[in-house]
């Protein structure tokens, strides 16, 4: 639902973008338009129910409580991937189950912030490094949390 949000929203503010226009013709249908009154007055009702919708999407990703990112049980660690392929298959990342790893197959965990990707959690396989970015929504304490809770459980990578 929050993504179908955040996808009206992007349509409704992109829908208008010609690319006969100039530059300021496109901003100004994106954001503002400062051609007369009345059209500011349309453009910035119209700006608000974008954001609106925008974030609004953003939000209930965020705060759903129905959606499970991750699980921690006696045999491993259970998360969230983001599917490879198209768009629509991306679209649907909460309906596949989640990615399964037993902990004795994780080499190193981590915790790691960026300026760019804000706080993630990288899991390294035998097969290479993943950065979790579906756990993303997650609060840096709550990310710090699952790094400790796999590590704490055993994998061949801590250190005791």
């Amino acid at each position: 639902m929050g993504i179908i949000l955040i996808v009206i929203g992007l349509g409704i503010t992109f829908e208008g973008i010609e690319l006969n226009q100039s530059l300021w013709a496109n901003l100004q249908w994106i954001f503002l338009n400062f051609e007369s009154a009345s059209d500011f007055i349309v453009s910035f009702i119209l700006l608000l129910f974008k954001a609106g919708f925008i974030a609004g999407g953003y939000f209930y990703i965020k705060y759903s409580s129905g959606v499970e990112r991750a699980r921690l049980d006696d045999k491993g660690f259970y998360y969230r991937e983001i599917p490879k392929g198209s768009g629509m298959a991306k679209l649907g990342i909460d309906i596949e189950p989640l990615s399964f790893t037993p902990y004795s197959a994780i080499s190193d965990i981590s915790y790691k912030k960026s300026l760019w990707t804000g706080g993630q959690i990288i899991v390294t396989l035998d097969s290479g490094p993943i950065p979790l970015v579906a756990l993303g929504v997650l609060k840096d304490d709550e990310k710090k949390e699952i790094v400790e809770l796999v590590k704490t459980r055993g994998y061949p990578g801590r250190l005791d």
